[in-house]
């Protein structure tokens, strides 16, 4: 018994230091942390010296407050003829096999990438990341050791076939990751440095829906990856989760996209039938249907059978979470997507399946049969007409946007990030564009910390932000460009 009590004891004081220590105002860590004002302490929760959290609390996240309701939900904001336009080059990204698609699956698209030096970006990143000079941290804090580098550079120098080869083709049979190298370890730059660290692995470039076509270049020495081509990437995804396309999948997929091609709207969606679970879809993932009965869809997926090769099964989806495409570009339908999507976590690279600045964008506007490249500076590239805003003041900047900017078809890009532009607020007596984005965080100018946000959120872009006024505007970095999709 008094061994019982003694133990009791012992457990309960663990229980009470680590309380008592993180309740301390006065912590081992808080004479390193410079030029934070008492305002700053009280409205943010502190992480280490480099981080703390940015205080969201006056700027609810609810997408009823942004896009309230009225007739104004149910007003196109892209015309029909502008959105089929759009949706006929999403489908020649995915599907098409005309000289000029860019496909995966187009022989004529796929034997000019081969013709170029496809080797290059792969090279460059072994190079980058696994010479002998190179220095990156994995799990737990740890520098890579030569022995690391040198068993994933032998693992990625295989050879790449110059010449196209249709058993090449696959499909993606579940979500899956994109990653530069042939390894699932990480690769951090110094973690003791402000917005380095978690969640920048170096490696993880982004990810793969469900039913995306693709083109193997090569396999790695092992087997277990696969170097590919895709709609909108290029890299190593683990082999297990890829199905290879013969010709009769392939034609048969390709009949049903052109009949009929939906997309999620809703996630995360537990796509099964009553025997089997497939794979998790979220916005981004499009795959054929088949017909529509009343309130569900009978949606075609693609499944990997035991010899590695793609076959179709068929499941039942409600329109809840799924619709044909391209659905209506009214505010309402893209609230409906927000409202699924907003408030889920930053993903660097689609890091857990959670969406970056970019995949966000990508992921947001697929239902509505928009296509979109993977990286901000791709994207706002990719916008039908540029306003370069970057020799104007902040307050000029930010005037043009709420005078011009067309809610919901204007993307916002700063270097680094870019965010979609939904209307203006009034905050403070004053009317100000807000934005939805996916966002890691806010720096001071210094850029020796971050303010983290941290996920998919409504923010308005202000000159400056009175919770923390040390904090940059993302409305003053040395880019500002407006990007008008048309």
């Amino acid at each position: 018994m008094k061994l019982n009590q003694k133990a009791e004891s012992i457990k309960s004081l663990c229980l009470i230091v680590p309380l008592l220590l993180s309740a301390c105002h006065t912590s081992p860590l808080e004479p390193a942390i410079k030029n934070v004002t008492t305002a700053d302490r009280a409205s943010a929760a502190y992480i280490d010296p480099t981080k703390s959290l940015f205080p969201l609390g006056n700027y609810p996240q609810s997408v009823e407050k942004w896009i309230p309701s009225g007739p104004h939900l149910h007003i196109p904001v892209m015309d029909t003829e502008t959105q089929l336009r759009h949706f006929s080059e999403l489908k020649s990204r995915y599907f098409g096999m005309a000289a000029r698609d860019l496909s995966p699956w187009n022989p004529v698209y796929i034997a000019s990438v081969l013709r170029e030096e496809v080797e290059d970006s792969r090279d460059a990143a072994i190079r980058k990341f696994l010479d002998e000079n190179s220095v990156s941290w994995g799990e737990n804090f740890r520098i890579h050791p030569e022995r690391w580098k040198r068993e994933v550079r032998d693992n990625a120098g295989t050879a790449i076939d110059r010449v196209y080869h249709p058993s090449a083709r696959g499909i993606t049979v579940r979500e899956t990751r994109v990653r530069i190298l042939p390894t699932a370890d990480p690769a951090f730059d110094d973690p003791r440095k402000a917005g380095q660290g978690y969640p920048f692995d170096n490696l993880q470039d982004s990810s793969l829906r469900p039913g995306t076509p693709v083109y193997v270049l090569t396999d790695s020495r092992d087997k277990r990856w696969k170097y590919l081509l895709s709609p909108t990437v290029t890299g190593w995804v683990q082999s297990e989760d890829i199905a290879w396309a013969d010709k009769h999948f392939v034609n048969e997929w390709l009949t049903l996209a052109a009949n009929n091609l939906g997309a999620f709207i809703k996630e995360p969606v537990s796509v099964h039938d009553p025997q089997q679970f497939y794979f998790t879809a979220r916005p981004g993932t499009i795959l054929p249907f088949r017909k529509r009965q009343g309130e569900f869809f009978d949606v075609s997926v693609p499944l990997r059978n035991s010899d590695g090769g793609a076959e179709i099964r068929q499941v039942i989806l409600k329109k809840e979470a799924f619709v044909a495409m391209p659905w209506k570009m009214t505010p309402g339908n893209l609230a409906i997507v927000m409202g699924s999507m907003h408030g889920r976590p930053y993903g660097w690279g689609n890091y857990n399946f959670y969406n970056d600045c970019s995949a966000e964008i990508l992921s947001l506007m697929m239902p509505f049969g928009l296509f979109f490249p993977r990286n901000s500076a791709s994207q706002i590239q990719a916008a039908n007409r540029i306003v370069d805003l970057s020799q104007e003041t902040i307050i000029g900047r930010l005037r043009y946007l709420t005078e011009h900017g067309k809610p919901f078809t204007t993307l916002v890009y700063v270097p680094g990030h870019i965010m979609l532009y939904i209307g203006n607020a009034t905050i403070n007596g004053q009317k100000v564009p807000m934005t939805y984005q996916n966002i890691w965080g806010l720096r001071p100018a210094d850029s020796s910390r971050r303010s983290i946000i941290g996920g998919a959120v409504f923010l308005p872009l202000l000159a400056s932000y009175p919770e923390q006024p040390e904090l940059t505007s993302l409305a003053d970095k040395s880019q500002f460009k407006l990007g008008f999709i048309e």
